[in-house]
């Protein structure tokens, strides 16, 4: 299976939004590929723009730490049959490997609703 998870500079799982590199793991082969994180590339629909990308690369499963997902891609997600690998919080890749050998974390078909991000935040106006 593939799985995709974001990552910053230090190796650490982020939120789709937050990272600099789309980790895509074959979990068959222990191997992965890295490519730049689509969502920096974008002003809106960032978290749809990196699951589009790693659908495309044949990713059917996500690394997904709190408020990886907002609702629109979530619910594009859940559409897609995507599978998620939640993570209660940030760690690091080379943690969740272990982790994942070790069947200390499962594939999931669902996330917390309270783990999903708004897919906007209105703006206030002020008279």
């Amino acid at each position: 299976m593939l799985v995709a998870a974001v990552i910053d500079l230090e190796e650490t799982i982020v939120p789709f939004i937050d990272g600099t590199v789309i980790r895509i793991y074959d979990t068959e082969t222990a191997q992965y590929e890295d490519f730049r994180n689509p969502a920096i590339d974008v002003k809106e629909g960032r978290r749809g723009a990196v699951l589009q990308f790693a659908e495309e690369k044949g990713v059917t499963a996500f690394v997904a730490p709190p408020q990886t997902f907002c609702e629109l891609s979530y619910k594009k997600a859940q559409a897609d049959k995507v599978k998620f690998y939640h993570l209660t919080a940030n760690v690091k890749f080379e943690t969740f490997q272990k982790l994942l050998v070790h069947q200390l974390v499962k594939v999931q078909d669902a996330l917390s609703a309270d783990e999903i991000a708004p897919s906007y935040v209105p703006v206030k106006n002020e008279i």
